[in-house]
């Protein structure tokens, strides 16, 4: 006769490939939901449907759809959770996660990009709150947060965004090696401590 722990492993086997398939049909689904276009100026929305990353005048670029699934594929997906995305041109981004999470809060460096006001509206997109300007940690009082997620590239991690996470959650940031390349960094905060691995490589402009 089969314990009960070993019912309970069989059954964590067969559920795995399933939860997997889940997570990839809600990322799927929200990333076709989301139009890009909204965010390009009007001369650059005809490139809104090619799977690249998108510079813009201000230096800044409108991640690809391959960017935005490979964050998420290593974010664990969470009911009522609550994401922090600090970054340069990052609405697109905000959108996107805004299909998946409850909450959604945006501190966007770029002032080039104030015209998120007309998007993310009562009427349109409601649970993404927006902030312009520096200060990283605008939305501290909305904390602690379960996702931070950094859409820029960035020399050294500040213990500031760490502490603005809750146990048991997740910050992905794109870390500057020593020769310059991008890569996708995932610490993850327990009640033993935080770990770190690297999980893809990408290309943001440079945060700080």
């Amino acid at each position: 006769m089969k314990s009960a722990f070993s019912i309970i492993f069989s059954l964590l086997i067969l559920i795995s490939p399933f939860a997997q398939e889940s997570k990839n049909a809600r990322i799927d689904s929200a990333i076709k939901k989301t139009d890009r276009s909204v965010f390009l100026p009007e001369q650059l929305k005809n490139f809104a449907d090619v799977d690249i990353s998108i510079p813009l005048q201000d230096g800044g670029r409108i991640p690809s759809q391959a960017d935005l699934e490979l964050i998420l594929q290593n974010i664990t997906i969470k009911e009522n959770a609550r994401v922090l995305i600090i970054g340069n041109n990052a609405g697109y981004c905000a959108a996107v996660f805004s299909r998946i999470f409850s909450s959604v809060y945006l501190v966007e460096t770029s002032h080039s990009q104030e015209s998120y006001s007309n998007i993310f509206t009562p009427d349109n997109i409601r649970n993404v709150n927006v902030y312009y300007g520096n200060s990283y940690d605008y939305f501290r009082t909305a904390g602690p947060f379960d996702v931070i997620f950094i859409q820029g590239g960035i020399r050294t991690l500040s213990s500031l965004f760490i502490d603005m996470l809750k146990p048991d959650s997740e910050l992905l940031a794109p870390m500057l090696n020593q020769d310059g390349i991008q890569q996708l960094v995932k610490y993850k905060k327990s009640g033993s401590g935080t770990t770190i691995s690297i999980v893809g490589n990408t290309f943001f402009r440079t945060l700080y």
